[in-house]
């Protein structure tokens, strides 16, 4: 009995600590090498100086659609904060169907390559895993006519345990997310493109 006393007695404290060290916080300023990522790939058929023109004129709120996701409510709009979101250091508030916000400021643009922002103050419950998150695009040619984009999210969790719950959250929800926007966008720019690529009435006209 004795014996079974202290092995039970040893058994919990060893999974106590297992549990205070697994929701023990982890550094804010941890390497954002280090966070939680999760990237897409995708080949869109406009070239790259006119995909970088095109992409920012689709909405947030456009590109997201009505699709709805176990875990992430629908964005309805955006109302910027600081700059019109098109130079580092500008920042917008996205609002979710839930009532739900968050704060999405750029920290990195470069033109035609390189679009990469922030994900602050969030309302949603990934408030309780994460300190902030990151998007980043790289968008790399691949002909004259074709782009590769390269879209990667990475989570800064708040502890080891949380890491569990951010990937279980990634590939449930997010990774699906982030496709369905990408090809929503896909279609939004390839159509642009298309519509600016046909000729005039006045140019067929003159051709006649």
């Amino acid at each position: 009995m004795k014996k079974g006393r202290k092995w039970l007695i040893y058994s919990s404290i060893a999974l106590l600590l297992v549990i205070v060290l697994g929701f023990y916080p982890g550094s804010k300023d941890l390497d954002p090498s280090e966070w939680v990522k999760v990237t897409i790939r995708d080949t869109v058929n406009v070239p790259i100086k006119k995909l970088w023109e095109l992409v920012g004129n689709v909405k947030l709120e456009k590109a997201a659609g009505n699709r709805k996701y176990n875990d992430l409510p629908s964005i309805e709009r955006t109302r910027a904060l600081v700059g019109d979101f098109s130079k580092a250091g500008h920042s917008r508030i996205v609002y979710f169907s839930t009532g739900d916000t968050l704060v999405e400021t750029i920290i990195d643009i470069k033109e035609a390559h390189i679009f990469s922002y922030e994900i602050t103050k969030p309302s949603l419950p990934m408030k309780w895993a994460v300190y902030r998150a990151r998007g980043t695009f790289l968008y790399s040619a691949i002909d004259s006519n074709r782009t590769e984009t390269k879209w990667t999210y990475a989570f800064h969790n708040k502890n080891f345990i949380s890491r569990f719950f951010i990937d279980n959250y990634i590939n449930s929800t997010h990774r699906s997310w982030m496709r369905d926007m990408l090809n929503a966008t896909k279609k939004n720019v390839e159509e642009a493109y298309g519509e600016e690529m046909k000729p005039s009435r006045t140019s067929a006209a003159r051709g006649n």
